[in-house]
């Protein structure tokens, strides 16, 4: 197996206030999400993938349903700002997103388009690198940093979104991703998953799954709380809010889609994989 060495996945953010010549303005803050990609590894699913999503309690969200047809195109809605951090079209195209920070100063433009309506639009196209190509004619300076990955079972590509979209080719195998750059050894969340996906070995799906659920609901005993792939912040105002595990299949239809609507230490897993039984 290929642990991804540079170049990952998926993620979001928050409206708080900050001060700009004196006026306060709703912006979103960062979101920690964390995104793990098995691509062209996993026999009969080319595309595996898990995510936690971490953010403000208070932001509400859906989970799991159809949001768009014409390619039809499944995830969860943010309900703030319409768009998605995660989603799956008939085409088997997946796109996840995360914020992009790699200052702790940087602050974002309330003034910009949502970044999950770009993961939305971008969930349009037909193909992993047909969506690259898309996003790399997009105007610049119009979303605030974030990161995309874009997989189906044939191609994955990484995007870092500053200003204008850098694309990055990737080659088959664990790719990894928060808020930063693609596997990013630096960062204690993707240390902590990277070691734990050492275990991951050539087996069906079914033995796949639920390494991957565990990893959803580390806690590390030696972490720090903002460290732990499931994160819970102290004060109760912040953590991973969700976890989705999709297993991509040719043609969809035999698809696994699982989605925890909390913590995944203490949500459980529903299956939502009946969304694809009228995928074209």
């Amino acid at each position: 197996m290929r642990l991804g060495g540079k170049g990952g996945w998926i993620g979001a953010g928050r409206c708080g206030m900050v001060k700009a010549n004196g006026i306060l303005l709703d912006v979103e803050s960062a979101r920690m999400c964390l995104l793990m990609v098995i691509h062209r590894y996993v026999r009969d699913y080319p595309l595996v993938l898990a995510a936690n999503r971490d953010e403000y309690y208070d932001r509400p969200a859906q989970g799991p349903q159809r949001l768009a047809t014409a390619p039809a195109v499944w995830g969860g809605r943010d309900l703030r700002a319409g768009g998605t951090w995660l989603g799956v079209n008939a085409h088997g195209l997946v796109v996840g997103l995360t914020n992009r920070r790699l200052q702790p100063e940087q602050e974002n433009d309330p003034r910009r388009r949502s970044r999950g309506l770009l993961c939305l639009e971008a969930l349009r196209c037909r193909s992993a690198a047909e969506a690259a190509a898309w996003l790399a004619q997009q105007p610049p300076d119009q979303y605030n940093p974030c990161n995309l990955m874009l997989v189906d079972a044939h191609q994955a590509f990484w995007v870092a979104y500053e200003g204008k979209a850098t694309v990055q080719a990737l080659a088959p195998g664990v790719h990894l991703l928060a808020n930063g750059n693609l596997n990013d050894v630096t960062t204690a969340r993707i240390q902590r998953a990277r070691h734990l996906l050492q275990r991951l070995a050539p087996a069906p799906l079914a033995a796949v799954l639920p390494l991957l659920e565990a990893i959803c609901r580390d806690h590390e005993a030696a972490a720090q709380e903002h460290d732990t792939i499931c994160l819970h912040r102290a004060g109760g105002k912040y953590g991973t809010v969700s976890s989705t595990i999709l297993a991509v299949a040719p043609g969809l239809r035999h698809s696994v889609y699982r989605y925890a609507a909390g913590p995944p230490c203490r949500a459980p897993y529903q299956d939502y994989s009946s969304l694809f039984a009228d995928a074209p």
